[in-house]
Parts: C-alpha cells; sequence; structure tokens
C-alpha cells in the first residue's frame, strides 16, 4: 500500500498505467479471436461456393448418383482413421468418420472426368490424407452419366489405382472398402461411435442398413 504522500502520485500513475495495458492486451487478443473468426467464417463461405458449384457441375454431367455413392465409400474408407492436423492445428480424439467431406475439385475433358474431395473440421480446416497410415483415396475417375468409377485418385506415391484392383493379385495397394464397403469393421466403427459421426454419414449408414 502507497502510504506516504510523495508515493501517491507515483502509485496512481502506475495502477493506472498498468490499467492501461491490460485493457490493450485484453482487446489486442479479443481482436485476434474475432479475426480469427472471420477467416473461419469466410473460408466456409468460399468452400460452400465451390461446392455447390460443383454440384451443379456434377448435376449437368449426370453422375449426382456416382457423387453420392463415392462420397459414401470415402467416408467408409477412412471412417475409423485417427486425424493428425487440420491446415496445420493438430487434432486429438476424431477419426475422419466425424469430419465433414466435401468436393474441392472437378474436372472434365476429352471424355474423363476426375472429381476429388477434402474432409474438413468445423467446415473451414482441410485435414489431409497425405500421412495417414493405409490408402489416401479421395477420389475417382469417371465418364459422363457413369455409374461407377473409372478409377481411383490418391493422394499416396500412386496417385492412380484401377477401380477393379481386387481383382489383382496384389492387393497391397487396393482400397477394398471402396469397392466394398460392407465391412465388419465398418459396421462396428459406426456402432460403437454412432453419436460422433458425421451427420450426413450418419444418414447415410442408416440407409445403406448400416445402422438401424
Amino acid at each position: 500500500m502507497c502510504r506516504l504522500n510523495y508515493h501517491a502520485y507515483f502509485c496512481a500513475v502506475f495502477t493506472q498505467a498498468t490499467k492501461h495495458i491490460v485493457i490493450l492486451i485484453v482487446t489486442a487478443l479479443l481482436f485476434a479471436g474475432c479475426d480469427e473468426e472471420v477467416n473461419d467464417r469466410s473460408q466456409k463461405a468460399v468452400l460452400d461456393r465451390m461446392e455447390e458449384d460443383y454440384l451443379r457441375q456434377i448435376d449437368q454431367l449426370g453422375i449426382t448418383d456416382l457423387y453420392n455413392e463415392t462420397k459414401w465409400k470415402l467416408y467408409c474408407n477412412h471412417c475409423d482413421v485417427p486425424v493428425k492436423n487440420c491446415s496445420g492445428v493438430e487434432m486429438q480424439g476424431l477419426t475422419y468418420g466425424m469430419l465433414d467431406l466435401k468436393v474441392f475439385f472437378l474436372k472434365y475433358e476429352d471424355g474423363v472426368g476426375r472429381l476429388a474431395f477434402t474432409f474438413l473440421y468445423n467446415d473451414s480446416l482441410q485435414c489431409s490424407l497425405a500421412d495417414v497410415q493405409g490408402n489416401k483415396i479421395h477420389g475417382i475417375g469417371f465418364e459422363k452419366d457413369g455409374k461407377k468409377p473409372l478409377f481411383f485418385i490418391s493422394a499416396g506415391e500412386t496417385e492412380q489405382i484401377s477401380a477393379d484392383c481386387d481383382k489383382e493379385e496384389d492387393l497391397s495397394d487396393c482400397p477394398t472398402r471402396m469397392i466394398n464397403p460392407d465391412q465388419p469393421v465398418v459396421k462396428k466403427f459406426l456402432v460403437k461411435n454412432r453419436p460422433k459421426l458425421n451427420p450426413w454419414f450418419h444418414m447415410q449408414a442408416v440407409k445403406h442398413g448400416f445402422l438401424d
């Protein structure tokens, strides 16, 4: 406590300055948080607009059913794989079956198209498959009005994998869940983690009879 008169002014100034410093620090942190929130909203808006545009193109190409089937199988393929990081942010306790999944690339030329997806956390942070164990499938090749994929697109060393790889002798690089997602390990994961599943994935799991 400042008991002496000649210290009174100093104490008052010091106390006031300290209050100003605290206010400035708090304000800076609030603005930083606001900027991050605005950036997240902006990123979400960009991705939403991008997907809307891609979905229109998907409809025009006559592959809506193939799009939905591919999205479902991608979820089954990666549903139990732990998420390591999303846009540089380390993640804990999440798997890809709990994230959102959106189209982020679509190109069609010379009779062949490529359709690729990205997993998202909080509708804004992209979660790469590059560092996950197992296959790194994130898209397909297709024909206009196609009902089945021509090939699978991977983020791994083998960028393109045959859609008929299950008929080959070496199945080490074959994403068998993309061909037949009706696997015991998939159903077990769905039942155990039902409350945590992405809503679209959950709805499709019920539709396909994987959940009651």
